[in-house]
């Protein structure tokens, strides 16, 4: 009995399992290793964020070596997305001269996180401080540096310079992450861009109109003080960089993943691959800004499907692949519409979308005064033009970043506006003249306060105030040479303390930026040179490029980017010429051109069947050189009643200047890899003599003697006229 009892349990239980056995198959494929690492990666949404003080424009160390620093350096970050596992990472170092200990004081966001008396004679300044995990709606994250020294046994003597110094790297930089669920808006995503932002394009030959929205981007971003960088869609058969990539450990068996795995480069064998660098987010396609073209929508899209083929015998990891794209691929789920921009993922990144005809509206919505209105993840551009109205010559000073309240000076203290060239360079217009306002209160001591002005480091007027609390005004012209990419405005006001024998400490006395201080611009005045240039390419101006720039687009177009924006050209109202090199163009507008030959140009510098650096004219030469690459030139020319600027490269090899700059010096620079080498000013009398470029003393009077010989001519056929009447008139009285 008990064996058959056995027996028909075991039946029984063979039964069941049978029955079940088809249900059970879905639940091991649930359990896939591949399946799971895919849906890991889709759950996180997390995006990084680093920007450094070299990000923001300081490049060089800040050195502290006064008695007494404070130094504040605001940090920018997303108004309305909350921040996570921020720190910042501090670079750095100090060398202690004096005898006392020195005192070192971060903090951040007003908060001080750390306080350390130095002994040490010198030391690392390698610190990491944390910032707090939330929003920061004013859009800054204050880092402080507080660096003292004893400086006397006497509390009434002044600040001095220490032999206590504390060097501040460029490296140092803010990191964190934010979710991408958190990011709603395009503002919001425009103020989270790295300092040098990736736009990516469509892999292979680009269409005119997707190439002309993309300089324009870049030169938006360029004015907006970052570098913009151009990445072209990588395609089969092309080789990447996979070092950085992290393979979740149950992936390095898959294919196509397992391709990737233990390398450093990688040539991509098929679209498959592709689509695992996607979901990977490898380098070769992340971006944080895109021209989402129907070719580069296609592309991403056929790489992802590809991806799902070859997963197809597990369905689960398929379904994964699915749940991946719909969270972390929306740039490729349709083509954005007609001057519309939108706020997609691809990868792990937040990417602004930008469609193939909206690249001069953008620009124009992109710009300080218009993107703060952009509270929503998709808008349709009618209508963006450059800010500012073209009958307003004026611009307040306040408007450009520097306060307008007053703050107390013991012995020197400076007000600081940074902007970047775009924000004064509008309507085809350039700095002028600067008209501040200042004010002062009386001090203690009867030597009266000293007020000087400064752009860039140089310095325009400085005058002696009255310091009676009312008004003074001080004008300066605002040379062309003081320009840059990123612009420093400073009003320095030095006080002499007093305080007899000691008695009393001194006090700080209140000075003040009046807000009725404004910019006025000026218009254009070509002189041949590129200061005499700059405000007609701000304005309509033409960008001729050759038209082969469309086959190797993303090389070309960083070209473009950098040059445009040194030439200050306007992203929003230029026209993009693609022109044939091979025959000469005749321009129609103030123009840049590139390796375009225009009619009748005769520039300082040209460059001769791409191996010849020369200089001068054929009858003095002053340069032909072969050898050095890549080098470029540029010059100031005339064509077609046209004023311009022509570019040539030296060399076969496409150069991008990794430095931003101006074209603000001369008429004619040569550039090499880091930016400018030399300039060339033909104004230089010893220089254009002896490029054959001047024959008389009076090539200094040539811009005067322009108008006054035809005028000095007219002058005198009217005398003669007269004086032929007046001759007549008394024959015929004689008579």
């Amino acid at each position: 009995m008990n064996t058959f009892s056995n027996r028909k349990q075991c039946l029984t239980l063979l039964k069941q399992v049978v029955l079940v056995a088809p249900f059970a198959a879905p639940l091991f494929a649930m359990a896939s290793p591949g399946s799971d690492a895919i849906r890991t990666l889709a759950q996180d949404d997390w995006v990084q964020r680093s920007v450094s003080l070299a990000d923001m424009g300081i490049t060089n160390p800040v050195v502290l070596q006064e008695s007494d620093n404070h130094q504040s350096f605001f940090l920018p970050v997303p108004k309305g997305v909350a921040l996570d596992a921020a720190s910042i990472n501090i670079q750095g170092d100090f060398i202690k001269g004096e005898e006392a200990a020195a005192a070192l004081r971060l903090s951040v966001d007003s908060r001080p996180l750390h306080a350390q008396r130095i002994t040490e004679r010198e030391g690392d300044l390698a610190r990491v401080l944390p910032v707090e995990a939330r929003r920061h709606e004013s859009g800054f994250v204050d880092f402080t540096v507080d660096w003292s020294s004893p400086s006397g046994q006497t509390l009434c003597e002044p600040t001095r310079q220490s032999s206590n110094i504390l060097t501040l790297s460029p490296d140092t930089a803010l990191t964190y992450r934010y979710s991408m669920q958190g990011l709603h808006t395009l503002a919001d995503a425009w103020s989270t861009l790295p300092g040098k932002p990736v736009i990516l394009i469509a892999a292979g030959k680009l269409e005119q109109q997707s190439f002309d929205s993309a300089w324009r981007l870049g030169v938006a971003l360029e004015r907006n003080a970052k570098r913009a960088q151009v990445r072209a869609f990588p395609s089969v058969g092309e080789t990447v960089a996979v070092d950085g990539l992290k393979i979740p450990t149950a992936l390095t068996s898959v294919a196509p993943f397992s391709a990737l795995a233990g390398k450093t480069q990688h040539k991509v064998a098929n679209a498959a691959e592709l689509g695992a660098l996607l979901v990977l987010d490898a380098s070769a396609t992340r971006a944080d800004l895109a021209i989402a073209d129907t070719a580069l929508v296609g592309q991403i899209n056929a790489a992802l499907d590809a991806l799902q083929d070859q997963l197809k015998n597990d369905e689960d990891a398929v379904k994964a692949v699915q749940e991946w794209r719909s969270r972390h691929a929306s740039a490729a789920q349709k083509v954005p519409g007609s001057q519309q921009i939108q706020l997609v993922s691809l990868g792990h990144q937040a990417v602004i979308a930008v469609a193939a005809d909206a690249g001069a509206k953008a620009a124009g919505v992109f710009d300080s005064h218009w993107r703060n209105v952009l509270v929503s993840s998709e808008a349709t551009i009618s209508q963006a033009g450059e800010s500012g109205d073209a009958s307003q010559r004026e611009m307040r000073v306040s408007a450009l970043g520097g306060s307008t309240t007053a703050f107390d000076v013991v012995t020197r203290g400076e007000w600081t506006a940074v902007f970047p060239l775009s924000a004064v360079a509008v309507q085809g217009r350039m700095p002028g003249e600067l008209v501040l306002d200042v004010a002062a209160a009386p001090g203690a001591s009867s030597t009266l306060p000293v007020a000087s002005v400064l752009w860039n480091g140089i310095l325009l007027n400085a005058k002696q105030l009255s310091a009676d609390g009312q008004p003074e005004r001080l004008t300066a012209r605002v040379p062309g040479y003081a320009l840059g990419v990123t612009n420093n405005l400073q009003v320095r006001f030095q006080r002499q303390p007093v305080s007899p024998n000691c008695a009393e400490i001194p006090q700080g006395y209140p000075v003040n930026v009046l807000p009725t201080s404004y910019l006025r611009s000026s218009d254009a005045e070509p002189d041949g040179t590129f200061v005499g240039l700059l405000p007609l390419l701000a304005g309509n101006a033409q960008v001729i490029v050759p038209k082969t720039a469309l086959d190797n687009p993303a090389a070309n177009l960083r070209q473009i980017i950098r040059l445009a924006s040194a030439a200050s050209v306007s992203p929003v109202n230029a026209e993009l010429t693609l022109a044939d090199s091979s025959q000469v163009f005749k321009p129609t507008k103030p123009f840049l051109s590139l390796d375009v030959p225009v009619d009748g140009a005769k520039p300082l510098i040209d460059v001769k069947d791409l191996q010849r650096l020369r200089a001068g004219g054929d009858e003095k030469r002053l340069l032909d050189l072969t050898g050095p690459q890549p080098l470029s030139a540029a010059s100031v020319v005339d064509s077609n009643n046209q004023h311009g600027v022509i570019w040539y490269a030296l060399g076969d090899q496409v150069l991008t200047p990794r430095a931003p700059f101006v074209f603000n010096q001369g008429n004619a620079v040569v550039l090499g890899e880091e930016g400018p080498l030399t300039w060339v000013d033909s104004s230089n009398p010893q220089l254009s003599q002896s490029m054959g470029l001047s024959e008389t003393p009076f090539h200094q009077w040539r811009k005067y003697l322009a108008w006054v010989l035809p005028l000095f001519a007219a002058s005198l056929l009217v005398l003669l006229v007269l004086g032929v009447l007046a001759r007549r008139q008394k024959k015929k009285q004689g008579l």
